[in-house]
């Protein structure tokens, strides 16, 4: 799959996005597993991108990871809607991001038995189903990140590893949702596991407050692809100086190539996704 790209422009904020397929899934004849998916409403705009496990027990995470940006998307419009309102205030904001984790998990486990109907898993997948005495949601197991962006706020929402940065005018960047201790490099928190909702972080931040140059979202074939640690820092200037000097029309055919190095056998080998999100205007 090669890298692709799209540009969406709304409201005040535009999403630029890029997809590559890691060199090692490459020489596995895996796919792409990842997922990226935007939209936009009177509210504000939305992303979401998401990251199948590539392990032999969750293979059908590519479906999964699809259905989880798709429902992201859906939740995360309806939180704008509600985020929108003139009257809301930070435990309203901080509530439409819980809200939008419930309602994605909900959906999500919903969406995958619907696929289940409709495509039953074959006897060689229930095969390996039963030798690891799986749950029928187990081999969809994906991560999730999803963000909104309305006037006034940014609310996010994540389950598993990949990373989200906020970046200000002045180059100083930080995560808007806390870390988690249990994302070593090796395992993941997943929409698939049975506690998925208790394992969502959210964060809600008032633009007025913190006005951004820049939001990055990127599955984790992105952030083990950079040379510095933590490469966040770095990142977050460089990014900076580039939305001061480029508009959407360079980043659209800059960040595809971004992930095409990313998920090469010199960068992570990983599938690599990224989702950038710019202000009107820069």
């Amino acid at each position: 799959m090669a890298a692709d790209s799209t540009t969406d422009e709304v409201a005040t904020w535009q999403v630029i996005t890029g997809s590559a397929r890691g060199a090692a899934h490459r020489a596995s004849g895996l796919p792409n597993q990842d997922a990226v998916s935007s939209q936009d409403g009177p509210g504000g705009v939305v992303v979401a991108i998401a990251d199948g496990h590539g392990h032999i027990r969750h293979f059908r995470s590519a479906d999964g990871a699809a259905l989880a940006v798709d429902v992201g998307c859906r939740a995360a419009s309806r939180a704008a809607s509600v985020l929108a309102a003139d009257d809301t205030g930070e435990e309203d904001a901080e509530r439409a991001g819980q809200e939008l984790a419930r309602s994605v998990v909900a959906d999500w486990r919903s969406a995958v038995a619907g696929q289940l109907e409709q495509r039953p898993y074959t006897v060689e997948e229930q095969f390996i189903l039963d030798l690891a005495a799986d749950a029928p949601v187990i081999p969809y197991g994906s991560t999730l990140l999803v963000a909104v962006i309305t006037a006034r706020w940014l609310v996010c929402a994540q389950i598993g590893d990949g990373d989200m940065l906020a970046v200000r005018p002045d180059g100083r960047s930080f995560s808007p949702v806390a870390g988690d201790d249990r994302l070593d490099g090796r395992r993941t928190t997943s929409l698939c596991q049975p506690d998925a909702l208790e394992s969502f972080r959210t964060g809600a931040h008032d633009l007025r407050q913190v006005p951004l140059a820049a939001l990055l979202l990127a599955t984790d074939g992105y952030g083990n692809a950079q040379a510095d640690e933590p490469w966040q820092p770095s990142v977050g200037r460089d990014l900076a100086e580039l939305a001061a000097c480029h508009d959407r029309h360079w980043f659209g055919q800059e960040i595809p190539g971004w992930a095409q190095r990313c998920a090469s056998a010199e960068g992570s080998g990983d599938d690599a996704t990224i989702a950038l999100l710019l202000p009107e205007g820069g």
